[in-house]
């Protein structure tokens, strides 16, 4: 049985190559070392080489040769899925790496805070599927600090928050469209019947609050400054959680103008202006730009938005 050296890197961790591990899925696929190398286009010898340097990497045998029987190692089986999706990555980070280089796949991750809804979006995202060649979408929708916090890590290209959150030193926002809050409730209740509601037909119902929502924060605040009492007894957080309440009767609820209900409430406008929030597009300032996310802010602050009842913002201007 051979020694293994456990060769490590300057930095203590395992050092492996992927001609290492290409060699060894080879070889656990077919059990045999010829025609491993065979596929792989390399003579034998240095696929021997390979995958026994691979071993001391590792510490440990990952395939028995018993005359003409090759089997995996018990390290050999535990490895082997490890080692696929290890393989399979670095293959998609080059395909990737390969279309980007050549102008075919242009990627953007956007990250959403749980109060904008993607309806409102649909717009922006279509004339970007439409204008962008190669472009791939990924789309997050979190709670605001969570947002934040994955946007410095890179986690985003860009998020779209509501002008309520204060944005830290190191991101820079635009203003895009100005939405409305519209209070739900159930169809069937006597206020639905109303077209629009003032504070002062509110007073003394039952609210559910919204855990770390800055624009139910300041709407509250302005309540309070109207000397109008609204009795705040559930919590939750997302706009799922409070439909289900509202449905059941646990009280009323405000949520954006765009956001989609479900079956059984009705959306109704409030008389007061101060029921409506700015939503902003936020970048990480200093941070190069790809050519999606310069084609997204470009189309987001040139666009005419088309908000459901909520006015425009005007001209984008710098909120951070």
């Amino acid at each position: 049985m051979r020694e293994f050296s456990g060769r490590r890197n300057h930095g203590g961790d395992t050092f492996m190559e992927m001609h290492q591990i290409r060699y060894f899925l080879a070889v656990a696929r077919t059990l045999n070392f010829t025609r491993a190398a065979e596929q792989c286009n390399v003579a034998q010898p240095s696929l021997t080489r390979a995958v026994q340097k691979l071993e001391e990497e590792l510490g440990g045998l990952l395939l028995h040769r018993e005359r003409q029987h090759t089997h995996l190692t018990e390290l050999g089986r535990l490895m082997l899925p490890h080692l696929e999706r290890t393989f399979a990555a670095a293959q998609a980070a080059k395909s990737l790496a390969r279309g980007v280089s050549k102008g075919e796949m242009a990627p953007l991750r956007i990250g959403l805070s749980e109060t904008i809804s993607t309806t409102a979006l649909i717009g922006l995202l279509e004339g970007l599927k439409s204008c962008v060649n190669g472009f791939e979408l990924t789309l997050a929708q979190l709670p605001y600090k969570d947002l934040v916090a994955r946007a410095l890590d890179g986690a985003f290209d860009l998020v779209f928050v509501s002008d309520a959150h204060e944005l830290p030193d190191r991101m820079r926002s635009w203003i895009l469209f100005r939405e409305t809050y519209r209070l739900i409730l159930p169809a069937g209740h006597r206020l639905a019947a109303l077209p629009a509601l003032s504070l002062a037909e509110l007073a003394g119902s039952e609210m559910i609050d919204q855990i770390d929502c800055p624009d139910i924060e300041r709407f509250k605040a302005f309540c309070a400054s109207a000397d109008i009492n609204l009795r705040y007894r559930h919590r939750v957080h997302g706009a799922e959680q409070l439909q289900r309440l509202v449905e059941a009767g646990f009280g009323f609820g405000f949520l954006p103008a765009n956001m989609p209900l479900i079956g059984g409430l009705v959306a109704r406008d409030l008389v007061e202006a101060e029921n409506a929030r700015n939503v902003a597009v936020a970048v990480v300032a200093g941070r190069p730009f790809t050519s999606a996310t310069e084609a997204c802010l470009r189309l987001a602050r040139t666009r005419e938005w088309a908000i459901n009842d909520a006015r425009q913002a005007g001209p984008a201007t710098a909120a951070a």
